[in-house]
């Protein structure tokens, strides 16, 4: 396996995974972040907007993941694309957080194996700068109230 199959191939969201309290912290603070967005208090505005003047990747993702969860599918989907996605990394760290030992290292490796086979977090990471770019240059606007 050369350097780029290992770096695509890398189990990168499964190792993660692998540390509770790294995911206890991470998950902790998107729900923080979600629930806070929900009762209308901002705590966070991009930091590469502010700097470029440009939206970054994740730009809309909050709104978007919010809508998803009030049960707008199409405005979620409008808004950001990959608010499923983010759900579900959510979810699968909150169930790795959750699960006693054994359903968990099961759990775990069945994503790790998921991972190595097809390179699942690098295609998601691919896609979303794939997005990104896609927008940036129009050819899916960003929301107007962006």
């Amino acid at each position: 396996m050369n350097t780029t199959e290992r770096i695509w191939f890398n189990p990168t969201f499964s190792e993660l995974l692998a540390d509770r309290q790294a995911i206890a912290l991470i998950a902790g603070a998107g729900a923080l972040h979600l629930g806070m967005s929900m009762a209308g208090i901002s705590i966070w505005s991009c930091p590469f907007r502010a700097v470029t003047g440009i939206p970054c990747p994740g730009c809309g993702l909050t709104r978007a993941t919010i809508e998803l969860l009030r049960g707008d599918l199409t405005g979620s989907l409008h808004t950001h694309a990959f608010a499923p996605v983010f759900i579900a990394g959510l979810v699968f760290m909150f169930v790795s957080m959750v699960l006693p030992e054994r359903q968990r290292l099961r759990f775990f490796y069945s994503l790790r194996n998921w991972e190595v086979r097809n390179g699942l977090t690098s295609w998601v990471l691919f896609g979303l700068v794939l997005y990104w770019v896609v927008r940036l240059m129009g050819w899916i606007p960003f929301p107007k109230n962006f």
